[in-house]
């Protein structure tokens, strides 16, 4: 599998999730659904909440395709999927993010539609939580100093109209990160993101 990618704000896409669910307008003409649809054959199913047990596949075997780059990369984390989609359970987000901290030399950006998990799941790992600690017990016996936020980690989250921005981006705001981001497409009307802040 190739780790090139066409999106013009990143070097590469790491994919250890595929697929996802519609959360928001948004979502309508999704391009991961698009290429899903051509590329799945006869186990295509359309990104519903329905079908996301079905859809919402990891790939725990992809987990250290960043750690073979040797080059520094800004990264796009699950350009195929959602990051803190409901399904993916809190471990196997762990073990992405335990990747990521190992692959310093890189940046990851993490884009999501579901910034109220993504500040829960960060939240939850802030450093003195047990979470945090069963979280930097992946590490033992390696050189890595426990700390949240990841300063390669950049998380953002995805705005297509105002009520999107007026929702997601106080919840970005109030996630612990070393970067935060907007991707505003596709934009579906006018936007003003002074009223979200």
């Amino acid at each position: 599998m190739s780790d090139a990618t066409g999106i013009e704000w990143a070097d590469a896409s790491w994919n250890p999730v595929t697929g996802c669910s519609k959360v928001s307008p948004g979502c309508a003409a999704c391009y991961a659904e698009t290429l899903a649809r051509r590329f799945g054959g006869d186990a295509f199913r359309p990104w519903t909440a329905a079908n996301a047990a079905h859809n919402v596949v990891l790939h725990p075997e992809r987990l250290d395709q960043p750690l073979r780059w040797r080059k520094p990369r800004r990264v796009f984390v699950n350009s195929m999927s959602d990051l803190f989609h409901e399904t993916i359970p809190d471990a196997f987000i762990d073990r992405i993010f335990s990747i990521m901290a190992r692959a310093s030399q890189h940046q990851f950006q993490c884009l999501t539609k579901r910034p109220e998990r993504m500040r829960e799941y960060i939240i939850g790992r802030v450093a003195g939580n047990e979470r945090a600690a069963a979280f930097w017990s992946f590490f033992e016996g390696r050189e890595l100093q426990p700390g949240w936020p990841l300063p390669n980690v950049w998380l953002g989250v995805s705005v297509e109209d105002q009520r999107r921005a007026d929702e997601r981006i106080p919840l970005l705001l109030d996630t612990p990160a070393a970067v935060r981001f907007l991707s505003c497409e596709p934009l579906l009307g006018p936007m003003r993101l002074d009223r979200a802040v």
